[in-house]
């Protein structure tokens, strides 16, 4: 009976600028008008453009929510909360709010989903709804809320391990890793400690089928609306030698003469 009681008060709330009480709707109440767009734009672990733009979704693709401020002393937007599962469905004219502080939020796909192929893009605002009747006008402009993995190989560690495997660990999946970038992205959640691990097999061991585990990589911090590239060389200036980067950084250099972890 209290759940009741409670989803009824919560209900009465929402509903309290109704447009069937015109009186109240123009003193106390005001509109909200979203229009939403996305952006497509990746950058680099350094803020520089990382030299692909994604398709971004169609406005339609993307829920609302509107959200009154929780530390609102207007219990009427204190406790509103409602959410759309399109733009499409959304009619502002329908539509009415006590005024007050409140976050107009949209987003299009998962945030704690993790995959090839799974981007997903947000965006949100704190407004603030006027009286009288008045609409505010809130433009959303969404952007990547996840990041993007890459793993690739240059023709001399190509040449020297023909046999390649790659996998990438985050707090929660395990993936393997397309070597080489391409259109089929693998989007990850912002986090920290991304780990990716090389088990290979050099040219002279390919008869035998000899297995190699090059160091564990860590990506210390991943986050949203960026590429990372990670690129796996092989140098013969003075020692021969795998170098392993992060965009432009090196993170190990490992001599090749020294004895690798072997994974037969």
């Amino acid at each position: 009976m209290k759940k009741l009681f409670l989803f009824a008060s919560v209900a009465l709330m929402a509903i309290s600028c109704h447009r069937d009480n015109p009186v109240q709707q123009l003193s106390e109440c005001g509109t909200i008008a979203v229009t939403a767009s996305a952006s497509g734009d990746v950058v680099t672990k350094t803020g520089e453009e990382a030299g692909i733009t994604l398709e971004t979704p169609l406005s339609a693709a993307f829920s609302l929510t509107i959200k009154g401020d929780e530390d609102s002393e207007v219990p009427e937007v204190a406790g509103f909360e409602q959410t759309w599962s399109s733009l499409s469905g959304y009619d502002p004219d329908e539509q009415y709010y006590t005024a007050g502080w409140y976050t107009v939020s949209i987003e299009c796909g998962d945030a704690t989903e993790e995959g090839y192929n799974k981007p997903y893009f947000a965006a949100s605002k704190h407004v603030q709804v006027l009286d009288r009747n008045r609409t505010v006008n809130v433009e959303l402009t969404a952007t990547l809320g996840n990041a993007i993995v890459e793993v690739h190989t240059t023709e001399n560690f190509r040449n020297y391990f023909p046999t390649r495997e790659f996998k990438l660990t985050t707090a929660t999946n395990e993936f393997e890793l397309t070597e080489g970038g391409s259109e089929e992205y693998l989007f990850i959640a912002a986090q920290s400690n991304v780990k990716i691990d090389c088990t290979c097999i050099r040219q002279a061991n390919l008869a035998a089928g000899t297995k190699e585990t090059l160091a564990t990589q860590t990506i210390p911090t991943v986050s949203p609306k960026t590429r990372y590239k990670v690129t796996y060389d092989l140098t013969n200036i003075g020692n021969l030698a795998i170098t392993i980067s992060l965009d432009e950084t090196i993170l190990e250099t490992i001599n090749i003469s020294q004895e690798l972890n072997p994974n037969a």
